[in-house]
């Protein structure tokens, strides 16, 4: 049973997870954001916000147990000149817990660590993880925004084909009307057309009877001419 068993013992012994925590403050002192799984941030909490209240009043001995906490001359040095004065109008509540997701190798909950008070100077310069989370955030949404407008589109077209169908159906008729007087014409045409070929095919016909003939001639004479004979060929001829 864990009754009354409060901390977390992330399966290391006492030492180094004193030296973890400590790791992890101070890198959340210098750079005011850590990333890390949601436990050991929890647990960060509990460990870094009794000192940043130690930080508000600036005493030596505030100062040696805050040392002997994070064993870190320049986080200790850091978090009484900057981050003790700039929380000392806030009563708790220092670090925010924001959860990024799973970790792709072990799937574990991970989460980034801020301070909910930031320097100003430092957000300017470059964008945190955190507020590259919530730009992604509105990112999705206006993806999605863009697919309803696409979705939209796609609904109107079939209004639009209908309307076209419409057009074309009432312009038919009049092509129809047109091609009947284009066919009237034709017929008038035809006979004359006809006339005109039977004439000529009368001509034409003693001169195909000639070319005929002619043409089997020539055939007869190919086929009488002797076919000159082959010779034989050994099959390792085709290799000299």
């Amino acid at each position: 049973m864990r009754h009354r068993k409060l901390s977390r013992r992330f399966s290391r012994t006492s030492s180094h997870r004193m030296a973890m925590m400590r790791n992890l403050a101070a890198s959340l002192i210098e750079h005011e954001v850590v990333k890390t799984t949601v436990e050991k941030g929890k647990e960060l909490r509990r460990f870094l916000e009794p000192l940043i209240t130690r930080a508000k009043e600036d005493t030596l001995h505030n100062r040696r147990q805050v040392i002997s906490q994070l064993h870190s001359k320049s986080a200790a040095s850091k978090l009484f000149s900057d981050l003790g004065p700039r929380f000392s109008e806030t009563n708790g509540g220092y670090l925010r817990v924001i959860k990024a997701g799973f970790r792709e190798g072990d799937k574990a909950d991970i989460c980034y660590v801020e301070l909910t008070i930031r320097n100003e100077s430092d957000s300017s310069d470059q964008a945190t993880d955190s507020e590259n989370l919530v730009k992604e955030e509105t990112n999705v949404v206006e993806d999605s925004l863009v697919e309803a407008v696409v979705e939209e589109t796609k609904e109107e077209k079939p209004k639009k084909a209908a309307a076209k169908k419409t057009e074309t159906k009432e312009e038919k008729p009049k092509k129809a009307a047109a091609k009947k007087t284009e066919t009237k014409e034709t017929k008038e045409e035809k006979p004359k057309k006809a006339a005109a070929k039977k004439t000529e095919t009368k001509e034409e016909k003693p001169k195909k009877a000639a070319a005929k003939k002619t043409a089997a001639k020539k055939t007869e004479t190919k086929e009488t001419k002797p076919k000159k004979k082959e010779e034989k060929k050994s099959w390792w001829s085709r290799f000299f």
